[in-house]
């Protein structure tokens, strides 16, 4: 009887699930001080300051680059029934028609798409600005470019003629807009038509002012009907449009600098006169520079990096022109795969998390912030493709590849991709060992300033650096199941290792990144760091089956954290100078430990490091989150998110979450794009530092998640109890037993709401980790593992219209419906598990499982 009462709650559920799934929207909360536009690479890196712009976002000033200092011309209009309406951009004079400024009703920033609800006059106007991040496919990956699409929906019932229009400026070719000429074309394929943009004397490898000085800008449209296109002066082509609607199809040859008559690449489109668009108005972006990086591949020696995609054999013709029509025509499809890993971001944030949607939208910005700092490439080396990744560690210094950028950035890759990470990887480390003959320890940075990863060794912090690098590589081996990286590099990670035996406890002579410009022999947090790596390469050793070395490495590990533990642990905090009582240190490199699984650190340090952290919380002292140390007043949002992730207390994990949402939404004055470190006072932050991929410390609990997920699936559950089966089944009786009495569908929702508001002690969930096969360095690509997807969300075309202002704080959703549409989601996931695997008709009798 209770089998079959089961089976009915599980096929009503099924029935009922994907409507409610369908319908789940992400959250518009969050409202930072800039948005992210184009973030595809270090060169396409443009966002939008929303400072002071009262609800219009868009229009109040024009996007810019990374930095905020030049701005980066990109103009977008709608004449609606001879109306102009300036929807990306400020409206441009010398026109004979009145501009008007539609009104913002919403933004929604996820992981792929920054969107946004604008209302001009009669028409609701959705505009996205989407960044694909293609988990599953290297070649789409690498391609840099993104999708500018708008979407028009009556908001009277009525019909309404209307014309859209956008442009690019030749301010997205050059930084020096004084001295470089512009030269533009215009090209049509059998599918598209783009204007090309570049210097007529292009600088290899050069930057003016943050972009690059060896950049092709590509502006492109589909074919259709009713499209017309122009380039020539701001002043001619943009009235042109407000006037008449439409464009002249006519080419300006007077190609000359970027502040002479400032030159635009425009295209207009009719869309006639409708209710609602059939589909998406779509525009592609790009910047794209050929070679990408020269990289210092051996002594004495330097190669050109291609972009990756050109590797791909659906390009072998090496022409742009069959890349952007690729581009073009895989919109409808990439949106849908958007959608899906959005989607399921979302959920596993919302399992990880207990429900927390401002960790969504950190890990959304974090996403943006990694990826646009992050280049794939290639060369050909004996006959086979050698896959090289650069990421710039942007507006710090511009290194290629600094082992502290690999280091933050690693739990966003880990929980992406972590092949990736092995690309970047293998161009720090076969640059690296080319050094080891110099020095037994890993250079804070070896390769130079991005583009040029020539060379150019910066000494650092030796322990925390070397820590950082083997920390990175025994994480990557260890969720990626691919010791490559290990096993080629094994005798340098050796010579590393020796010396964190060294000169990590006591840390002597050593320098700190959390109290720069002074040496100390008794920093806690950097012996910290070295014993960590140390056990990281006892674990690195161990999966190599160097069973001598590994335990070798963890004798010592395991001796030096017991003193260090005696010397550090007080009955308040952990000191960061073991010398000076009264110093404190916010101990982020917990989080290595337990991301490692070494368990290195004894529990006591963990609640006594938490106890801190709940009191500085507390004290409201620092709304921003907690000083690195009792010596600076900064904090790091990368090292925040890294010690949210080892805090046991929901309250303070998230306490401290919402610090820094607190600093990504701080618009009081325009300080930069979510920086990474900033006071924790005052949320103050240096005038030239943001948009660094070390934000990619943003996935750290996600990261958590799936390291936690792989030692379930390898060493299964630590104690005796029910079966694989029997614990799915069990966990599902477990949800739906609550409403036995009732067959009524609304009873069960209830009994989940209930549930949730009244049992509402959570725990950390293990989420299923994104873990591909690693691809073969130099070899074709193998074929990966697929992760459970979520249904595809409806609200990027738009058709969910709640009325919200960006620039004023929207509805709270409720906590409690967020965690009944969570647990329904994963329910759903188990019941298609079982259906596949059979254990509907092996499943014993129900018996209820807390969780």
């Amino acid at each position: 009887m209770h089998r079959y009462l089961f089976i009915l709650y599980a096929n009503i559920l099924a029935f009922w699930l994907p409507s409610l799934v369908q319908s789940f929207d992400f959250s518009r909360n969050f409202t930072p001080s800039t948005y992210p536009l184009a973030v595809r690479s270090p060169y396409l890196n443009t966002w939008i300051d929303a400072t002071g712009a009262n609800g219009t976002v868009l229009s109040h000033d024009w996007p810019k680059h990374w930095d905020l200092g030049q701005a980066m011309g990109w103009c977008g209009m709608a004449r609606i029934d001879g109306t102009v309406w300036q929807w990306l951009g400020p409206p441009t004079p010398d026109s004979n028609s009145t501009i008007n400024i539609p009104g913002a009703r919403s933004s929604t920033l996820t992981p792929t798409r920054t969107i946004f609800e604008l209302v001009a006059g009669p028409v609701l106007l959705n505009i996205s600005f989407f960044n694909p991040i293609e988990t599953e496919d290297l070649t789409r990956q690498s391609i840099p470019f993104m999708y500018l699409s708008l979407d028009a929906q009556s908001l009277d019932d009525q019909e309404h003629d209307v014309q859209i229009y956008s442009d690019i400026s030749a301010e997205w070719v050059t930084g020096d807009r004084v001295n470089f000429t512009v030269q533009w074309n215009t090209t049509f394929t059998s599918s598209t038509v783009f204007h090309r943009s570049y210097l007529q004397n292009p600088q290899s490898m050069e930057e003016v002012k943050n972009q690059a000085q060896d950049a092709t800008v590509y502006y492109a449209m589909e074919l259709g009907q009713g499209i017309s296109w122009k380039t020539g002066y701001a002043n001619i082509t943009r009235p042109l449009f407000q006037d008449q609607g439409r464009l002249d199809n006519e080419t300006d040859t007077s190609f000359r600098v970027v502040n002479d008559q400032l030159p635009v690449f425009g295209f207009a489109v009719d869309l006639g006169i409708l209710k609602s668009t059939a589909s998406s108005l779509t525009w592609g972006l790009g910047v794209v520079r050929d070679p990408i990086v020269r990289y210092a591949a051996s002594p004495g020696g330097t190669q050109d990096q291609r972009p990756y995609f050109y590797s791909d054999p659906r390009f072998s013709s090496q022409q742009i022109d069959d890349v952007i029509d690729f581009f073009m025509q895989d919109y409808e499809s990439g949106l849908q795969r958007a959608e899906s890993l959005d989607n399921r971001i979302l959920q596993d944030v919302l399992s990880i998390s207990g429900g927390n949607e401002e960790y969504f939208s950190l890990v959304a910005m974090g996403a943006r912030l990694v990826l646009a700092g992050f280049d794939i490439t290639y060369s050909i080396k004996e006959g086979a493709t050698d896959i090289k990744a650069f990421m710039k560690n942007t507006g710090i210094g511009s290194e290629s590849n600094n082992a502290l950028g690999l280091y933050a950035s690693l739990p966003a890759f880990v929980y992406l991709n972590a092949t990736w990470m092995s690309y970047l990887l293998d161009s720090s480390m076969q640059f690296q060992n080319l050094l080891a003959s110099q020095d037994n320890y890993a250079a804070s940075t070896n390769l130079g300033n991005y583009p040029n990863a020539t060379g150019g060794k910066i000494q650092g912090s030796a322990v925390e650096d070397t820590s950082s690098m083997l920390i990175t590589v025994a994480a990557h081996a260890r969720i990626s199941k691919d010791t490559k990286i290990i096993s080629k590099y094994y005798d340098l990670l050796k010579t590393w290792t020796k010396y964190l035996l060294e000169r990590s406890w006591p840390p002597i002579n050593q320098m700190t990144l959390d109290r720069k410009g002074t040496t100390k022999d008794d920093y806690t947090t950097v012996g910290l760091k070295g014993i960590i790596g140390i056990s990281a390469m006892a674990r690195i050793s161990a999966a190599l089956g160097f069973s001598n070395d590994s335990e070798i490495y963890l004798s010592n590990a395991t001796s030096f954290i017991q003193d260090w533990q005696t010397k550090t642990v007080k009955s308040d905090h952990i000191t960061m100078e073991f010398k000076d009582e009264e110093s404190f240190a916010l101990l982020y490199d917990l989080y290595a430990d337990t991301l490692l699984g070494t368990n290195l650190v004894d529990q006591t340090v963990y609640e006594t490091h938490e106890s801190f952290c709940q009191s500085s919380l507390s004290s409201k002292k620092y709304p921003f989150g907690i000083p690195v140390s009792s010596y600076i007043s900064e904090t790091k949002s990368m090292w925040s998110m890294f010690t949210a992730a080892t805090l046991k207390n929901n309250q303070t994990r998230d306490n401290l979450i919402h610090s820094m949402f607190a600093r990504a939404t701080f618009n009081q004055s325009s300080q930069r794009n979510f920086p990474l470190i900033y006071d924790s006072a005052s949320g103050l932050s240096q005038p030239a530092e943001g948009a660094n991929p070390q934000q990619g410390g943003m996935f750290a609990l996600l990261a958590l998640g799936a390291s936690r997920a792989i030692d379930t699936k390898t060493t299964g559950s630590p104690t005796s109890g029910p079966s694989k089966s029997q614990t799915k089944a069990g966990k599902i009786v477990g949800i739906v037993i609550g409403s036995v009495g009732t067959l009524a569908l609304i009873m069960t929702a209830t009994f989940f709401f209930w549930r949730r508001k009244n049992l509402l002690a959570q725990k950390h969930l293990a989420v299923i980790p994104n873990v591909f096969q690693a691809e073969p360095l130099g070899d074709e690509e193998v074929e990966r593992g697929e992760r459970p997807r979520l249904s595809r969300s409806h609200f990027a075309k738009g058709t969910n219209h709640s009325s919200t202002s960006p620039s004023s704080s929207p509805e709270q959703p409720q906590l409690e419906t967020t965690q009944l549409r969570n647990d329904l989601i994963n329910l759903r996931r188990e019941m298609e598990e079982m259906r596949a695997q059979g254990y509907y008709e092996t499943m014993p009798p129900p018996q209820y499982i807390a969780d």
